[in-house]
């Protein structure tokens, strides 16, 4: 089960270790800047992930009358405590809302630190489909890569001890604290369940700001959430549209397309993304939907042809799409043939 979203490749270009505390050194970790707090108007910020051992989400920040509002809350406990210090800088407010935009693990497994830190005061709040994906999926997901951390640490410290190469042995010191960090996360992350679920909208109203809780229908999973502020035309946006390339395992390609359609009618003039930095206009959303199109498009027809999944790669030709989305040069476009493909044939 693969719980890191990008290929390897993908991973070694963006996420570069850090220097690791080893478990039980929670309360210093939490002090460590792991975001870059861009403030994008008055009152919102965009939290961008620096690299990390196992990537984390972006996370909106919106300072409301009464409190504020986080949008995600990354892939471990100590990044959300992380944040929560770092907005401590900007605003004395409580953290009263937080929304999971969809159920993946680098977007809901810090739930638990919010709800430690403002007890009885914050409202974790999903979409339907995404609390259901937390509890039948993000959470067997949790329970399994407890048992698959757990031997990668074993391994780890097999490799440390036979490991002769001062420089490789460096090497494998690091990947081993933040994989006994991570697995020390794991096992301490708390309530992760959302407390309230909503079907199609949830809107805020606080002061003169105004905040529209969306599920616009399926695409990235079957539970994407946006965020919009109609008064500052931003929108966040989580992993239905990000700055990179377009995760598909979870997907449901045919509704994404109409899912960005329906986005781009919208009236927002920037992106606070799910991953990357802020995104201007709406370019990077027709980017992604004509992506898909052309995908599935070109999938239908070899697949009409008799062309097998194994033979996509070599009749299908998406290799114009990487000048404008790089990221796909690094493994992303196999999976998306195998995606398509099961979408459009009788396969499972």
């Amino acid at each position: 089960m693969p719980r890191h979203k990008y290929p390897s490749a993908y991973r070694v270009a963006r996420l570069t270790i850090l220097l690791a505390l080893l478990p039980g050194a929670g309360s210093l970790r939490a002090q460590e800047q792991l975001f870059d707090l861009k403030k994008v108007t008055d009152g919102v910020y965009l939290a961008v992930a620096r690299e990390a051992h196992v990537i984390n989400s972006n996370a909106a920040v919106i300072i409301l009358d009464d409190g504020v509002l986080v949008a995600d809350t990354h892939s471990k406990p100590s990044a959300a405590r992380a944040l929560i210090e770092q907005i401590k800088t900007i605003t004395d407010k409580p953290i009263r809302y937080v929304v999971d935009t969809h159920f993946h693990y680098d977007h809901f497994q810090g739930n638990g630190a919010y709800l430690e830190a403002f007890p009885g005061a914050v409202e974790i709040i999903a979409s339907e489909p995404t609390r259901d994906g937390i509890v039948h999926r993000g959470i067997p997901r949790i329970k399994a890569e407890i048992i698959q951390y757990a031997e990668k640490v074993e391994q780890g410290k097999r490799r440390l001890a036979a490991a002769t190469d001062e420089e490789k042995r460096a090497e494998i010191e690091k990947n081993l604290a933040g994989d006994q960090e991570y697995l020390h996360d794991l096992k301490n992350i708390g309530d992760v369940l959302p407390t309230m679920s909503f079907e199609k909208s949830l809107v805020l109203h606080r002061g003169d700001r105004v905040v529209q809780i969306l599920f616009l229908g399926r695409g990235h999973t079957d539970g994407d959430t946006v965020i919009y502020l109609p008064k500052e035309k931003l929108i966040c946006t989580g992993d239905l549209l990000h700055a990179w390339d377009p995760y598909m395992p979870d997907s449901h390609p045919y509704d994404w397309i109409r899912t960005l359609q329906a986005l781009e009618r919208m009236d927002f003039e920037r992106i606070l993304p799910g991953h990357g930095d802020v995104l201007e206009g709406k370019g990077q959303v027709i980017l992604w939907r004509s992506y898909i199109q052309d995908l599935m498009k070109q999938v239908e027809k070899a697949y009409a042809e008799g062309v097998s999944e194994e033979d996509l790669i070599d009749k299908v030709d998406l290799e114009k799409w990487i000048e404008r989305m790089p990221t796909l040069a690094e493994g992303a476009i196999p999976a998306h043939l195998r995606k398509a493909y099961r979408e459009v044939s009788w396969e499972e």
